[in-house]
């Protein structure tokens, strides 16, 4: 007798297996697209810009197929458990191909837009930047394929990478003297890099979508790198000291504090003693100056407590740093009763724990929104 169970297991496995291979294949597409439109762009080959141009219907296709098969698959198998994952994956998946099908027609058009340029700036940065994030796009494909979860989070550690390179561009970029004279050739530079960065962070949703299908673990809502938050006031003495304190005191643990001033001194006993009262202990920390910390460009906010706090900041903060001015007086700098220095701390105490819970969220739920 014929095993039914063993029949709709077959099947089961063999269109599971033909979305892997659908799924290959469009990979490989996407990936010969963006290795064309990027030699496009260096070697000024406006015919193979236009190649790539026009191939991008047939990823559309591609896409298209692989979604009508998808749909089929679950009617078909109704599948639970790891076979359900791994359909909804792939249909994630497919869109994420697309999308970076999209983004290699979109540097293809602005290749040819270059290509009416002598000079090719930042070409051997722009090489170099997609050679990884495109590396990053077939590691993530082939993690997805095998179900290999710990190479899918090795492509998740490298998006650190591009955005590094992606940063060293823009601000060149953005600079008046640090790039092309020419607003056509920097917009469309800008655009093309953008494009290469965006490639990144979408293997990165392709690495993530292989550790739901192996592990059953989403980290789409988790934060994939730490938070970096920098207070700065005048001395470093009492009110960044505290806004440290108190924002280790309340924050997740994967947010990192650091505080700085423009003039460090010593640490105000008053300010210790207060937040002890309240259970926040910051004897420990020590004042340091701005060029003690790390370069501004490694944080991800900077607050500012004073004028001349903000004045010794950089003329300007890099683009992907928030700056933000929580003006408060100092409720150590006037001299005045234990019991005056005691209500301006509580103050600037409940001031600052108000603060940082909004700056907190925020910074969570942008976390979790994720780019668009």
């Amino acid at each position: 007798m014929n095993d039914p169970t063993g029949h709709l297991e077959q099947m089961l496995e063999r269109d599971m297996q033909g979305l892997r291979d659908r799924i290959r294949k469009l990979g490989a597409m996407v990936q010969r697209q963006l290795e064309d439109a990027i030699t496009a762009f260096v070697d000024s080959n406006r015919a193979l810009a236009y190649t790539v141009v026009l191939k991008d219907h047939s990823i559309d296709v591609m896409e298209s197929n692989i979604d009508r098969l998808t749909q089929e698959f679950l009617v078909r198998h109704m599948p639970v458990s790891e076979q359900l994952r791994f359909v909804v994956a792939c249909a994630k998946v497919n869109s994420e191909l697309e999308r970076i099908g999209d983004y290699a027609e979109g540097i293809a058009r602005r290749a040819v837009r270059l290509s009416a340029f002598a000079s090719k700036p930042f070409r051997d940065q722009v090489q170099q930047m997609s050679e990884v994030a495109f590396q990053m796009l077939a590691h993530a494909v082939d993690s997805f394929l095998a179900s290999d979860a710990e190479n899918a989070m090795r492509t998740l550690e490298t998006d650190a990478q591009v955005d590094r390179m992606n940063s060293a561009i823009f601000q060149e970029l953005a600079r008046p003297e640090g790039g092309p004279e020419n607003l056509e050739m920097r917009f469309a530079l800008l655009g093309l890099v953008g494009r290469i960065e965006r490639v990144a962070d979408r293997a990165c949703n392709i690495a993530e979508e292989t550790v739901y299908v192996a592990r059953g673990q989403v980290l789409r809502h988790l934060p994939r790198t730490d938070v970096r938050v920098l207070f700065v006031c005048d001395k470093n003495d009492c009110r960044s000291q505290m806004a440290e304190g108190i924002a280790r005191s309340l924050a997740p643990h994967h947010f990192i504090f650091s505080s700085a001033g423009v003039a460090p001194s010593s640490l105000d006993p008053r300010a210790v003693e207060f937040l002890a009262r309240h259970g926040i202990d910051i004897s420990r920390q020590r004042s340091k100056a701005l060029d003690a910390v790390m370069p501004i460009e490694d944080f991800n906010v900077v607050v500012t407590m004073s004028s001349r706090a903000e004045e010794a900041l950089p003329p300007k903060v890099p683009y992907n740093v928030v700056q933000l001015r929580w003006e408060m007086p100092d409720p150590v700098a006037a001299k005045g009763s234990p019991e005056e220095v005691e209500e301006a701390c509580r103050a600037v105490f409940e001031n600052l724990c108000a603060r940082i819970r909004d700056l907190t969220e925020a910074l969570v739920g942008a976390q979790e929104e994720g780019a668009p």
